[in-house]
């Protein structure tokens, strides 16, 4: 091939002809006129009334049923496995399909006798603003797109600064939950610590930090040395001595101490550290401080939370999940970031096809603060849910469900067969049944929480403390009652005592 024919060809490449004759125009044209056909108006007015109905019909008649119902792989194979359908159905068969085959086949978090982990229990309220955000379908990612949802989500964050004694200062985004918020807090702690030092720097949680943690850590390049699980006292809460120590101890071998996590509200017990004097000593040893409340946070709301939460507004990050014990529907995650600043600095990125939504220097673009780019309306939910029951709605979820563990642990003192492993802390009791026999403990929990589980009278969780297998319950849910705990503890014995006689 000669150059010449090179050169020829570069040159008809460079201006290729794209003209369309006029025929072939109006042939697109035409291809466009018929769009998919969409529901008609009556349709579409008949559906959302039976959707809605289903939802309060659910919602209204949730306590009354079992708390759930499971099933095997292979038996969820048999219901629900088909090829994709080429053409629709009728509305009121998917509608009873997913009815029997899909709630019909779940533990229901929202069910006043769901005890286990730390459930969502929304209110109706916030169930009706998540349903408002599902249909305008708003992205919430910049403020040029949806200045009123990124306006709504601002207010939201100022409530909960307001609520935890936080700077107004403060910047923060809600999150699809705590992980991303744990994830995104230490993302943002790292960010100014230069690259060839990363691999020195340190971690410091308690032994019942949540698991996230550790998930985070790994994402962010951490090596499992880079993480000091800190001992704990006799009520579980991260024993200062210990952190203290092991700080001096990683300063004397050259690596970085760098950021503390403390508890406000673990997981396994509902424990508070004592966030006062961890602050005292990260300020000391300049650690970031980061505070995981994902489930604890509500607490400020009331006095004695108020009490427990001190120290907190000096945390540089806090974690905050909306939908554990602030009544509202997955997802619902939150972050606060003392030094507003590091969001952006941290994230904010400006690709070509995103050259439009610079925003002004008094606007938000909740993308630049975080990992996700495209965001659903998050706030709308927890906003609407505020404006419809005030925060004297919220306060009182606190307080009664603070009574429901503190009247649980009671009964179980009362019933002469257990043990409290860990006294009434937030809304979670632990204990365990005791037989009368020698016989394997750990095991004989387990055997009492699946027995109940299979019931479907409750569900609750196990966890370890101390090495041995504990029940374990947790109150959210404000349509939680007496009854429904005298129900639960009633059948935890009855079982326990059969089981023993088995």
């Amino acid at each position: 091939m000669t150059m010449a024919t090179i050169t020829h060809r570069k040159k008809r490449n460079r201006n290729p002809d794209y003209s369309m004759s006029n025929a072939a125009i109006e042939s697109l044209r035409r291809a466009c006129l018929t769009p998919p056909e969409q529901p008609g108006d009556d349709w579409l007015r008949s559906a959302g009334k039976q959707t809605m109905d289903a939802i309060l019909a659910d919602h209204l008649g949730l306590p009354a049923t079992r708390v759930g119902v499971g099933g095997t792989r292979a038996e969820l194979e048999r219901l629900l496995r088909e090829p994709p359908p080429e053409a629709g159905m009728e509305f009121e068969t998917l509608l009873a399909e997913f009815r029997a085959k899909v709630i019909g086949r779940v533990y229901r978090p929202s069910h006043p006798r769901f005890l286990a982990f730390i459930p969502s229990a929304p209110s109706a309220g916030a169930i009706l603003g998540d349903c408002l955000a599902s249909g305008a379908n708003l992205f919430a990612g910049v403020w040029k797109e949806a200045a009123g949802a990124a306006e709504v989500e601002i207010v939201v964050l100022d409530w909960f600064k307001q609520i935890l004694g936080y700077p107004s200062s403060s910047s923060g985004l809600l999150t699809s939950g705590g992980s991303e918020a744990n994830l995104t807090a230490l993302v943002v702690a790292r960010e100014k610590v230069p690259f060839d030092d990363r691999r020195k720097l340190m971690l410091y949680a308690s032994e019942h930090r949540h698991w996230s943690i550790d998930r985070a850590a790994k994402i962010i390049g951490l090596h499992p040395d880079q993480i000091r699980a800190l001992p704990c006292d006799a009520e579980y809460r991260l024993r200062i001595d210990a952190l203290q120590n092991a700080v001096a101890d990683d300063r004397r071998a050259g690596r970085i101490p760098w950021t503390v996590i403390a508890n406000a509200g673990t997981t396994n017990t509902g424990s508070v550290d004592a966030l006062d004097e961890i602050a005292d000593v990260a300020q000391q040893q300049n650690l970031w401080l980061h505070v995981d409340a994902a489930y604890g946070w509500p607490m400020a709301l009331v006095p004695e939370g108020r009490r427990l939460l001190a120290g907190i507004e000096w945390a540089d990050s806090i974690t905050l999940d909306p939908h554990k014990w602030f009544a509202q529907p997955f997802e619902a995650g939150g972050l606060l970031i003392r030094d507003g600043e590091r969001l952006a600095h941290t994230f904010k990125m400006r690709p070509e096809y995103m050259q439009d939504v610079e925003p002004a220097h008094d606007e938000i673009n909740f993308c630049d603060h975080g990992i996700a780019l495209t965001r659903r309306f998050r706030a709308l939910k927890i906003w609407f849910s505020i404006k419809l029951l005030g925060l004297a709605w919220f306060r009182r979820l606190i307080d009664h469900t603070c009574a429901l563990a503190e009247y649980a642990e009671a009964l179980v003192k009362q019933a002469g067969c257990f043990e409290v492993t860990s006294a009434r802390k937030l809304g979670i009791v632990c204990f365990r049944y005791v037989p009368q026999r020698s016989l394997p403990i750990d095991a004989l929990q387990q055997a009492i929480a699946e027995e109940l589980f299979r019931s479907g009278l409750a569900f609750l969780s196990t966890t370890r403390l101390n090495g041995s297998s504990t029940l374990r319950l947790c109150f959210v849910n404000a349509r939680t009652t007496a009854a429904d705990v005298e129900n639960v503890v009633r059948a935890l014995a009855e079982i326990g005592r059969r089981l023993e006689n088995t």
